[in-house]
């Protein structure tokens, strides 16, 4: 990956993505006195397909897992908002910094800003507040990140705009909130990352014609979600499902999300878990600390294990 202004052709263009401003930044969030992770989102100039934000996407992934030494899994790149949300909880705390792709944000059936209020936005909504503490840097692609759920784009760190023309560029911003601006109807406003007066563009790969198997591997899911009934990755990955027979009510989504989430937050299965039923119940809000002590009583006797299984039974 390499850095050029935006007429091409000069001496920079073989700066490495390593000497650029978003690339120090970056690292300062995570491996700087912050220690922390980071969502980056990554749009389109003109909300245009065919820029190649999933090559992008997947090819600053693979840079920074290099970075991380972190061996990054297929199983980190997904289009199913729940199996992101999992797979979050999965991932290494402080330890480890580590990397998930989470295409097609909007159009596969999470963080939509038209869908504001489901369970599944106020769940990413707490995840990307709660588990903060990881070092888990997230991209996630859509059109236009003003699709998003505007709560979401508030916990956002960085903006990744691909760039129409050429292909195979984006411009690097921070995201930023006024201080005048806070609460949920927050606007959130972007701020160009370079050493220079403009900002400046970052060439990526195209992953597509390297065959990378990352990418691949999106690719896929992507043509099965087309060809599938409606366009919801969840549905598709079957965490949406009841019995496998009979689609779950919404009501049965909803408490299966809940009780997944307080089992996920608590973690039981850790001797080590500092985390109270009190801590869980106001992460999830509408229920209370007794409701979260009987969910977890009942996963110690073997209960929800098909939600959240423990350590070796998967």
């Amino acid at each position: 990956m390499s850095d050029a202004e935006p007429g091409g052709g000069n001496a920079d263009f073989d700066l490495h993505i390593t000497d650029t401003k978003f690339w120090n930044v970056l690292m300062d969030d995570v491996f700087g006195p912050r220690k922390g992770g980071a969502i980056i989102f990554v749009d389109a100039e003109n909300a245009r397909k065919g820029v190649a934000k999933t090559s992008g996407a997947v090819a600053l992934a693979r840079v920074i897992a290099r970075a991380f030494r972190y061996d990054i899994q297929k199983d980190d790149m997904t289009l199913s908002g729940s199996h992101y949300l999992r797979r979050y909880q999965e991932h290494p705390g402080k330890e480890q910094p580590s990397v998930l792709v989470l295409d097609e944000f909007v159009g596969a059936g999470s963080g939509d800003a038209r869908r504001a209020m489901s369970t599944q936005n106020v769940d990413f909504g707490r995840a990307w507040q709660l588990l903060r503490a990881k070092r888990v840097v997230t991209l996630a692609t859509l059109p236009d990140w003003n699709e998003a759920d505007p709560r979401l784009q508030k916990y956002a760190d960085y903006r990744i705009w691909c760039r129409e023309k050429p292909i195979g560029f984006f411009q690097p911003y921070k995201v930023t909130v006024p201080f005048n601006s806070s609460g949920s109807g927050a606007k959130t406003r972007t701020k160009g990352l370079s050493y220079g007066d403009e900002t400046r563009r970052i060439a990526f790969p195209n992953m597509d014609s390297e065959n990378d198997p990352y990418y691949s591997h999106l690719t896929e899911r992507k043509d099965e979600l087309i060809h599938a009934n409606g366009w919801d990755a969840d549905a598709l990955e079957g965490d949406a499902e009841g019995d496998g027979e009979e689609p779950a009510s919404p009501q049965e989504i909803e408490r299966r999300e809940q009780i997944k989430f307080a089992i996920r937050l608590y973690k039981p299965w850790d001797d080590d878990t500092t985390r109270s039923y009190e801590e869980v119940a106001d992460a999830i809000m509408e229920k209370g600390d007794s409701w979260v002590g009987n969910r977890i009583r009942e996963w110690n006797n073997g209960k929800h294990r098909d939600l959240v299984p423990g350590p070796g039974e998967e």
